[in-house]
């Protein structure tokens, strides 16, 4: 099982969604990897918030261009990757943050991702995410490589 492309199409999704002060995210690039219109569901609140990738790039281009947003970084830490056919689920563990610079107890969460493989072209489907919050954290499991 050979995941390599899988691992590619995760760290750009991070590092394309990933910028400093004065800079902006490579939405282009997000938009890139998705297949078809994605689906894409926050659920870090009491209730999924849910966005298709235009609607996702929409979002982040209105926070950024209202000041809410003006620099991010987004890492994965952990991943396990389970391929069948030509579709796989990857379990990514990530740690973020809206500062310039790093700092102690950065905020972490899971994101699972769903890929499939169109001529012969993995392409995100979908993916649900959950930051950890104040009654639960990321597993010690899925913190050691």
């Amino acid at each position: 099982m050979n995941t390599r492309q899988i691992d590619y199409i995760t760290e750009d999704f991070y590092e394309s969604l990933s910028f400093m002060d004065g800079e902006l995210p490579d939405l282009d690039a997000v938009r890139e990897l998705f297949y078809e219109d994605g689906l894409l569901i926050n659920m870090s609140f009491g209730k999924p918030i849910t966005y298709s990738t235009e609607s996702f790039i929409r979002a982040l281009e209105d926070q950024i261009n209202e000041g809410q947003l003006t620099q991010f970084m987004q890492r994965e830490l952990y991943s396990k990757t389970d391929i069948f056919g030509r579709v796989a689920q990857r379990t990514s563990v990530y740690e973020y943050t809206f500062a310039y610079h790093e700092t102690d107890n950065i905020p972490k969460g899971v994101n699972y991702i769903q890929f499939v493989q169109v001529d012969d072209l993995w392409r995100i489907t979908s993916m649900v995410w959950s930051d950890e919050g104040a009654n639960f954290r990321v597993p010690s499991e899925l913190l050691s490589s």
